[in-house]
């Protein structure tokens, strides 16, 4: 908990804050405040928290986020991949759809007959109407892994999609013999599997949904990282200003900066003092004060001063580049799992090819007559029981789920690697109060020097705050106006950047800042 200290010498009010002027601070534990995420405003990143994520602040664990739109055709290019997306995902969705419609009842029929011995779902059981529902499932909602399937196979791959597609032809076609000729086949073989197939399509595809979902959900915190930056920068070059695309901006260029402007690119202040909101970056809601020589961050806000600085880093070695460079990496990382699973899937698949045509052969071979249909019931279970495996399903599915649903919210992982080592944590480290915090202050206390009412002190110093654009003011006007305070007109208002604010107040001269304000009004700040 911040606290701030409020102390009045005579014929002046002055408001001592943790280097900020206010009796303000940001709810955190302890304080009676709620611990949330940063609220940023419309110009704020995920990086420093959606409005449900988390600031950007220094934490221990691998959080990042960032992108790199330095040209236009990058934002169209980055459009088209949305576009691209979101058609996958409708399609998806239809898919899916279809496939959970016709299988249901099928599936309902099916299970309440042979786990309770239930008559009641009739005709459901009939296998050609079975077939009839089934039969789009197998075509339409499965064309996608089907498609993958067989191109895998073509190039003598084998892989997931591959042993989903023969397992669900191998039980289609022997359902499609059971219904049409089911002669050929002994009395206790003469069952059919479209239950199985419809299940097995539709669940497969929905996790392909999800997936794609959660892809496009990263690609969205893409975007809003790359809507960050402006298009165009004030350069100063042969003693005149010009107006240019961010992209043409090199190194040593000087930028002018004027109040309320981004940033468009990282350097270092060469002339002028302001403060700039650099949320985006740290989570922290208060704005830093930057002078000649400090380093500035491109995207983040310029706030009341206006300043010079040279150009340091531009293009593709800006932060917010490298930032969003690593978000499009953590997109396709794979954890050691999943390159464990990936392995195990690249002997599964063809282990359980070589075993069904195996079975097939041996069941051929030495098994009773009629030894043929025997062999292929066999080599069917074989391929339906190993459809699908779960462990190569579940393991990227996980995955992906989490990074996207992560970046939804906000929160965007460096790498996969990140978030699967992320359990064995056992201490966080926060060096940011942003990171675990509103993201906006809050007045908590008013704490007046001996002799000094609260109420009159908070009037003082409010009514100096209201003409202020400075986070902790807003903080300590809105708190006045909690405490149902009227507050009083102000003459001369005076804002110093990097130090507060003077007014005067009922006659009164008001001081409002950090100790160098008062020290160079000949005020002691000692307690």
């Amino acid at each position: 908990m911040l606290h701030g200290k409020v102390r009045v010498v005579p014929g002046a009010a002055s408001a001592v804050g943790a280097d900020s002027g206010a009796a303000a601070s940001s709810s955190a534990p302890g304080s009676g405040g709620v611990i949330a995420p940063p609220r940023p405003t419309e110009e704020t990143s995920p990086l420093a928290g959606g409005p449900h994520g988390h600031g950007g602040g220094g934490s221990a664990a691998d959080v990042v986020s960032g992108p790199v739109a330095m040209h236009v055709a990058e934002d169209e290019s980055v459009d088209a991949e949305a576009a691209e997306r979101a058609a996958e995902v409708a399609d998806l969705r239809r898919r899916v759809i279809v496939g959970a419609v016709l299988t249901f009842p099928v599936l309902v029929a099916v299970m309440a007959h042979e786990l309770f011995g239930a008559m009641w779902p009739g005709v459901l059981l009939e296998p050609w109407l079975q077939l009839v529902l089934i039969a789009p499932v197998m075509v339409y909602t499965g064309w996608p892994i089907h498609r993958t399937g067989w191109l895998a196979l073509s190039h003598r791959t084998a892989e997931m999609n591959s042993l989903i597609t023969l397992g669900t032809i191998a039980a289609f076609g022997f359902s499609l013999v059971v219904t049409f000729v089911p002669d050929v086949l002994p009395a206790d073989a003469q069952e059919v599997y479209y239950e199985a197939v419809g299940v097995i399509i539709t669940l497969i595809l929905l996790g392909r949904l999800l997936e794609t979902k959660a892809k496009a959900g990263t690609g969205e915190a893409i975007r809003a990282l790359i809507g960050l930056q402006p298009r165009t920068a004030r350069v100063i070059r042969g003693g005149e200003e010009f107006e240019i695309a961010v992209s043409d901006v090199q190194v040593g260029d000087v930028i002018a900066i004027r109040p309320g402007e981004k940033l468009p690119v990282d350097g270092e202040v060469s002339e002028g003092t302001s403060a700039v909101d650099e949320s985006m970056v740290t989570g922290e809601p208060i704005p830093v004060v930057k002078s000649t020589g400090d380093t500035v961050i491109g995207a983040t806000i310029n706030q009341t001063g206006a300043f010079r600085y040279v150009a340091t880093k531009v293009g593709a070695d800006t932060m917010l580049a490298q930032i969003i460079r690593l978000v499009r990496e953590a997109q396709g990382s794979k954890a050691p799992i999943q390159r464990l699973v990936d392995n195990v899937s690249s002997y599964f698949v063809p282990a359980v090819i070589v075993i069904a045509v195996w079975t097939f052969a041996i069941w051929s071979l030495v098994g009773p007559p009629p030894a043929g249909i025997f062999a292929l019931v066999a080599a069917v279970a074989v391929l339906i029981i190993a459809c699908p495996c779960a462990l190569g399903l579940a393991t990227p599915l996980s995955i992906t789920v989490g990074t996207g649903k992560g970046a939804t919210h906000g929160i965007l992982i460096r790498s996969a690697e990140a978030l699967e080592t992320a359990h064995k944590l056992t201490t966080v480290v926060l060096d940011k109060t942003g990171t675990i915090t509103k993201g906006a202050p809050s007045l908590t206390d008013v704490l007046p020097a001996d002799g000094f009412d609260d109420t009159e002190l908070l009037g003082l110093v409010a009514a100096a705050e209201r003409d202020s654009e400075h986070p902790l003011a807003a903080a300590i006007v809105a708190g006045a106006a909690s405490a149902g305070l009227t507050l009083s007109a102000t003459q001369d208002f005076t804002s110093i950047t990097g130090q507060g604010v003077r007014a005067l107040v009922k006659g009164r001269q008001v001081l409002v800042g950090n100790k160098r304000l008062l020290t160079g009004a000949g005020i002691d700040p000692t307690p």
